[in-house]
């Protein structure tokens, strides 16, 4: 094929749509295996992410120029006409006939050429005529988000807000990291990262926002360890919780580790903290970053969270559960996708999760809830059920400096964290605190 990141894109798209893969490992996966230069690769990432993106927007586009708008189409042969359009469409720098020659030659190559002709019928039909295709009114297409989520929004939150959680998850998210004030600080690194490439962020003194960077992991003092990448969200969510130096700390739900690495930090590396995880692989991932970063008070194990064996009592625990996603949908952006009843049995596990881990808790300590979706039936309802259920256990009143609840009525021991707020990912958290007194054993 003439251009191996259009092929990658199209590979890694048509694992995604066929096979229900991971965007982010579906993609580092096939332009490892293509061994694409780093220019190409980048190509193929912003195709393949594109078009998951927009591809409610590309399929309006490209059923116009249809001669049966409602046919089904192959999904190979879908996802190279979505590549297409999408170049034509977003991409000003890619002239439109080497958008539409490369889709031909794509097709060309699959089941021996036999879409050849229908796609280059439908792009060079859709060149012509695209400009007479009226913007698409829907807003589930206009924003590229199915209408069961717009709504589910709209009854969570209101008209209002659900209007700029739809223009916020139209923008790509931005990248953030975290400096590893026990190695470093945050003069010294920004002395030594490329000119305005990172900028330090209000809210939190450690958090940096990259921008034109690249990949953050080839950046100067990476392999040193110190900073690792981090939603700023997902940062916000450890100041709530606020171990200090000395204190014992459990992350449940551990991997990749971002969160335990950022609560090991803010301890000064003083004292213990377990981080656990349900699989053996991610387990690995969190060792080895924590053993770059040089903090020596993470311990990494295997442990499932809704079941586990609770040997251990700890001063803070958090559990970031399992959820539905919704709050992180432009990195995933897969998970737009998919149906609102896959989401039916999420919270059930989740009140496991929680419950189970208030047995991490010793008197008068602290537990922390968190996911990273915007649902309240993943969020307050399990936070009201498990206080419903555990007497031992009351709001805790979470410690927020110059942040707002954007929720309207929303209690203090809540905080629900929009992306058009502090620009990181949708993410929610609550905060409990444990009764004094011990629990009389039957």
């Amino acid at each position: 094929m003439a251009n191996s990141s259009r092929k990658t894109a199209l590979a890694a798209l048509n694992d995604v749509t066929q096979n229900e893969g991971y965007s982010n490992i579906v993609i580092d996966k096939a332009i490892r295996a293509a061994g694409l230069e780093p220019r190409d690769a980048a190509l193929a990432s912003a195709l393949f992410y594109g078009v998951l993106e927009k591809r409610m927007t590309l399929d309006y586009y490209i059923r116009k120029f249809l001669q049966k708008p409602k046919q089904k189409l192959d999904e190979t042969v879908l996802n190279i006409l979505r590549i297409a359009v999408y170049q034509v469409l977003y991409l000003d720098k890619i002239p439109e006939s080497a958008a539409v020659n490369e889709a031909v030659n794509c097709a060309a190559e699959y089941q021996r050429g036999r879409y050849k002709g229908f796609v280059n019928g439908v792009l060079r039909g859709f060149l012509r005529g695209r400009e007479a295709v009226s913007p698409p009114q829907d807003e589930s297409v206009r924003w590229n988000i199915p209408q069961a989520v717009i709504d589910l929004w709209k009854k969570d939150y209101g008209e209002a807000v659900c209007g700029l959680l739809l223009e916020a998850m139209s923008q790509r998210a931005e990248t953030f990291i975290r400096i590893n004030n026990t190695k470093t600080t945050k003069a010294a690194l920004l002395m030594q990262l490329p000119p305005e490439t990172a900028e330090p962020v209000e809210i939190l003194p450690d958090a940096l926002r990259l921008s034109g960077a690249g990949d953050p992991t080839a950046l100067p003092g990476f392999a040193e360890g110190y900073f690792h990448v981090q939603d700023l969200s997902s940062q916000l969510l450890c100041s709530l919780v606020d171990p200090q130096p000395g204190e014992s700390v459990a992350d449940v739900c551990a991997a990749p580790g971002g969160k335990s690495f950022t609560l090991a930090e803010r301890m000064g590396n003083r004292g213990t903290l377990d981080a656990f995880d349900l699989y053996k692989g991610r387990v690995n991932l969190i060792r080895k970053g924590a053993e770059r970063l040089g903090l020596s008070i993470v311990s990494a194990n295997v442990r499932d969270a809704a079941v586990g064996p609770c040997e251990k009592q700890y001063d803070r625990v958090l559990c970031d559960v399992p959820c539905s996603g919704l709050g992180v949908i432009r990195r995933k952006p897969e998970i737009r996708y998919k149906k609102p009843e896959s989401f039916k049995d999420l919270p059930k596990l989740q009140l496991q999760i929680l419950s189970r881990s208030a047995e991490l808790v010793r008197p008068g300590g602290l537990l922390f809830y968190s996911t990273c979706t915007l649902n309240q039936a993943e969020n307050r309802d399990v936070v009201e059920a498990f206080l419903k259920s555990h007497p031992a256990f009351e709001p805790y009143i979470l410690p927020l400096s110059g942040i707002k609840h954007r929720i309207e009525n929303e209690p203090a021991h809540m905080l629900t964290m929009m992306p058009m707020d502090f620009g990181g990912d949708g993410f929610f958290a609550a905060g409990f605190r444990k009764s004094e007194k011990k629990e009389r054993k039957e």
